[in-house]
């Protein structure tokens, strides 16, 4: 069999290296086995048992039996079990290098970053052989690696470079098996040919199943029948060529595979909950939001869907899941702005009619955007994000939706924090805030905190010399003897603090805590708890009013 490598890489692969960081066994059901998070690391997911998606980027595909799943450093995934389902998989976080003696320039450094991204890229849904060989060699790394004796680590590193040749050497991507790879083929053929007529015999003859069963299957496995997943497909993509075109409404019809413009209409109408021309009138102005992803909770919060914002999976995947067909743009939200250059093209070629970005912009970053169109740069936080969004609104004209939206919220906040203070014993409560990056654990306060902790439900802070946005390291031994009625603790969702996480939460140190051992230690989620923004704030109240009343999920 040919190599996973053929000529044009040039790679000598007798010099590659393997460093393994960590390895786990997850196992779960349903939902989310481990969320979206970046790795540092490379990443091979192994399936175990069970089945499941994985999430990227750009992306997700279920999970096959005898496959290798890559994801390359500084990439972020996810992993969810099927609904009503189980998934276990092996995590194996390694570093893959080029062994030299020398390095020959400057740049090999970056040469080999680039090269350990090119080689996961490649070894991505590889399958080796026989059946059941990657989940036993993936095991045996486990188990190897979890004694923590020395010569069983040599051993397990020893297998995971053993798998890792196996890949190279022999991997395939062989065409999904069975009735999940039949429907996953019907799906990726629909998302190709959406414009095209479709009938279920010909996605049923694509799977190789009966029309009956394909009909009865693909519902039951996605949730929503195959003409549906198809209508949904072009209602998505008519909306997007409505907004970033101006071409008549019939030849976007027939664009996106319906021939009658009426049809079209009723069915967009079904599916949007509004005709094509009252979303057009309601998405009129093309603002679009620049750098960090909290913009678009201030534009939302104004009536405005963003025509082009930054989305991504980690970084903003509320606004992803929920938003990403109606935002035509989709800026890379990459460590929020790290890609400005390619986000700015992305603009100079959409070309938007307003920009709203964030105050701390380079000078060439407001050369180029103001090029396209007037900019607003927001002010900084610690003006408050009332502040910010009355701004924002008077800069936009939208002075009336600001309003509005703050008696809304007025009402909401007065309402939880009555629910609150009837419910909660003891009620003001001392809140200490904690937050775990890397292997430092901080008493931690933000803005985010400030406003909804303390101004908005009346809470007390546990620790109050500290500003907002500032952060104190503490030890375990001093958090013992912290008081506090409440404990929160956000986690980074990054692998170094996940793995930090894993081992601590394990510890006597940790389980020996007063605020662990009565239950007093709570979990809060990046999203939203880490941005700053109208949306975000209404969110915390939320999380906060369920957690306190105990009505939470």
């Amino acid at each position: 069999m040919s190599s996973a490598f053929d000529s044009k890489w040039d790679i000598d692969v007798s010099r590659l290296s393997v460093k393994l960081r960590a390895v786990e066994l997850l196992t779960g059901a349903t939902d989310e086995l481990i969320k979206q998070h970046l790795t540092v690391n490379g990443t091979f997911i192994i399936p175990l048992g069970g089945y499941g998606k994985l999430r990227r980027e750009h992306g997700s595909v279920e999970l096959e039996p005898d496959h290798v799943y890559a994801c390359a450093p500084e990439s972020t995934f996810g992993l969810e079990a099927e609904e009503k389902g189980e998934l276990s998989v092996c995590l194996i976080r390694l570093d893959i290098a080029m062994a030299c003696e020398e390095r020959p320039h400057l740049d090999a450094e970056q040469d080999e970053q680039r090269l350990a991204t090119r080689l996961f890229e490649q070894l991505d849904g590889r399958m080796i052989g026989p059946p059941g060989h990657a989940a036993a060699l993936s095991r045996s790394v486990l188990d190897h690696f979890a004694s923590g004796e020395a010569m069983k680590r040599w051993r397990a590193r020893l297998d995971c470079e053993e798998l890792l040749y196996e890949l190279i050497a022999t991997g395939r991507k062989d065409r999904q098996l069975g009735t999940r790879g039949a429907l996953e083929r019907v799906r990726a053929y629909i998302d190709d040919h959406y414009n095209e007529e479709i009938v279920i015999e010909r996605l049923a003859g694509i799977a190789e199943l009966s029309p009956k069963y394909f009909v009865d299957i693909f519902k039951k496995t996605y949730g929503v029948s195959a003409m549906d997943y198809l209508a949904g497909v072009r209602i998505n993509r008519a909306k997007m060529l409505m907004l970033r075109s101006d071409r008549l409404l019939r030849d976007i019809a027939h664009e996106v595979g319906y021939a009658d413009e009426f049809y079209f209409s009723r069915k967009f109408k079904q599916i949007a909950g509004m005709s094509p021309s009252a979303y057009m009138k309601k998405r009129g102005r093309k603002v679009a939001a620049y750098g960090s992803t909290s913009l678009t909770g201030y534009l939302l919060a104004l009536g405005i869907v963003p025509f082009a914002a930054p989305l991504h999976l980690k970084w903003s995947r509320g606004y992803y899941d929920r938003y990403g067909a109606d935002i035509p743009v989709h800026l890379d939200a990459y460590r929020q702005n790290h890609y400005k250059e390619s986000n700015i093209a992305k603009l100079e070629s959409a070309r938007p009619e307003l920009i709203v970005s964030n105050y701390n912009l380079e000078q060439w970053e407001k050369d180029r955007l103001s090029a396209i169109a007037p900019v607003f740069e927001m002010p900084e936080d610690g003006c408050g994000w009332r502040e910010k969004l009355i701004r924002l609104a008077e800069w936009l004209g939208e002075e009336q939706e600001a309003q509005r939206w703050f008696q809304q919220f007025e009402e909401k906040s007065l309402s939880l924090r009555a629910s609150i203070r009837a419910q909660a014993k003891p009620y003001p409560c001392q809140v200490l805030s904690l937050k775990l990056l890397k292997d430092k654990l901080y008493v931690h306060n933000s803005f985010c905190l400030q406003d909804v902790l303390y101004d908005e439900l009346g809470l007390l802070p546990a620790e109050s010399s500290l500003e907002p946005e500032e952060n104190q390291l503490v030890t375990l031994q001093q958090l013992s003897r912290l008081k506090a009625d409440l404990v929160l603790l956000l986690v980074c969702q990054e692998s170094e603090t996940l793995e930090h996480w894993a081992a601590v939460k394990q510890s006597t140190e940790w389980m020996s805590l007063p605020h662990v051992v009565n239950r007093k230690l709570h979990l809060i989620e990046s999203d939203p708890w880490r941005e700053y923004s109208p949306l975000a704030i209404v969110r915390m109240l939320e999380d906060m009013a369920s957690l306190l009343t105990g009505n939470r999920p």
